[in-house]
């Protein structure tokens, strides 16, 4: 492993020379494109095809998170003693597998938004083992000293799959509607499996324990975490963002469809603003991060976002005035939003990888992601009750309101200090 050189990142242009690299963001990309797909087609196909309401939409989300609240800490776990890659294989081959029966019900004529809830649990269950295993394979396989670049082309790479996927999938959906988009996006994760099998590089032996202790082995993966003045206020301020995403989320596609009249296809396109926003804010994050200080760019990017998912409800009171500002102003909202989480995202596993020792990475990436999507059934089920009550409206202002209290956690503490990744 060549050195970086004193004071410098390396290049994206070293990285990419580097075949094994090539073939995991292949992998990633391919996984990506097809879960861009899926997340428009899943839901699409509850709205369009079942008639799903604001309830059964945040079944679908609750269904979504379990498996991180039920298995993320043990997966971490599981995860630090078996080797990554080999386990990134298995998760696309049974979310392959999974995917294949929405059409297969949709043929039959027995889909149901039960269904697609036991599909969102599963495909989310091998997602969770994927991007465990993905955070904790990539510092080994690019040294540490990479990490940083490594991860900028990485949010890159799915910024272009947000350029691509959802106008592809609302395309698709509106084509050929759901159930067959979905059988597409089923065969996108054997051509990922494909390019992970490609990689060649010998993988560090995990730790392997002949009698693991879970419990102490879960613990650990906590207080790295716990015990750092950086990440842990992180957290804090991404189980705020997540609880308030959560509320809102899941009445994003029913809001733009059902109350704002937004076709599928211009949904689609809609998003890969936000893609294009991503792959900006990824791509200029390294230079950004050498230029300016790391910490109070993270606080003001969890601020821009906040400001941006404020133009959702706003685009909702501008539709009486003008179809093209409401579409300008969903379009802000992708630009302001996924660019700077394009940004920050890169960072903060940055800061993650760096400061956590590499046989932890593992269970600590799983606790990111339990704190991450843990809150999201809870925040959805009260979201889904608040909107049936007081209206969609309502629960975006609220959750807009609960966001902003992100930066201000991260403001009042260690974050703000930190100069460099």
């Amino acid at each position: 492993m060549e050195p970086a050189g004193r004071g410098q990142s390396p290049s994206a242009g070293a990285l990419w020379q580097r075949t094994d690299f090539r073939h995991l963001i292949a992998a990633l990309g391919i996984s990506h494109l097809g879960a861009k797909i899926a997340r428009e087609a899943l839901p699409l196909t509850a709205v369009l095809v079942l008639g799903a309401g604001p309830l059964a939409m945040s079944g679908i989300t609750v269904a979504s998170a379990l498996p991180t609240i039920l298995m993320a800490l043990h997966a971490g776990a599981f995860l630090d003693r078996v080797r990554r890659r080999p386990a990134m294989i298995w998760s696309d081959l049974i979310r392959c597998l999974v995917l294949l029966s929405v059409p297969l019900a949709a043929f039959l004529g027995v889909m149901s938004v039960a269904q697609l809830c036991v599909v969102a649990f599963c495909v989310s269950a091998g997602t969770l083992a994927f991007d465990i295993a993905d955070q904790a394979y990539l510092p080994g396989l690019v040294g540490r000293d990479q990490v940083l670049t490594a991860n900028a082309a990485k949010e890159a790479t799915d910024a272009g799959s947000e350029i691509v996927g959802p106008p592809l999938g609302g395309l698709l959906v509106q084509v050929i509607g759901g159930p067959l988009t979905i059988l597409i996006n089923a065969f996108s994760y054997l051509l990922s499996a494909f390019f992970l099998w490609r990689i060649r590089a010998d993988e560090e032996t995990a730790v392997s324990l002949h009698q693991p202790d879970i419990r102490r082995e879960i613990r650990q993966g906590i207080t790295v975490l716990w015990r750092d003045s950086v990440l842990r206020p992180l957290l804090f301020a991404r189980f705020i963002r997540t609880f308030f995403g959560g509320m809102l989320g899941p009445f994003y596609v029913l809001y733009l469809v059902r109350d704002l009249g937004i076709a599928p296809l211009m949904l689609g396109l809609i998003v890969a603003v936000g893609g294009g926003a991503s792959l900006i804010g990824s791509a200029v994050a390294p230079r950004l991060a050498a230029a300016l200080p790391v910490g109070p760019g993270l606080i003001l990017a969890f601020a821009v976002k906040t400001l941006g998912l404020a133009c959702v409800p706003v685009a909702g009171l501008m539709l009486g005035v003008s179809p093209w500002l409401v579409i300008g102003l969903l379009m802000m909202q992708q630009l302001l939003a996924d660019g700077s989480t394009g940004y920050f995202a890169v960072l903060e596993r940055t800061l993650r990888q760096r400061r956590v020792p590499a046989e932890l990475l593992g269970r600590a990436g799983a606790t990111t992601r339990l704190v991450n999507d843990a809150p999201v059934p809870f925040a959805a089920i009260l979201g889904g009750f608040l909107a049936e009550s007081h209206g969609i409206d309502f629960v975006l202002w609220l959750a807009i309101g609960g966001y902003a209290l992100s930066p201000v956690v991260a403001f009042f503490s260690d974050v703000r200090k930190v100069t460099r990744v």
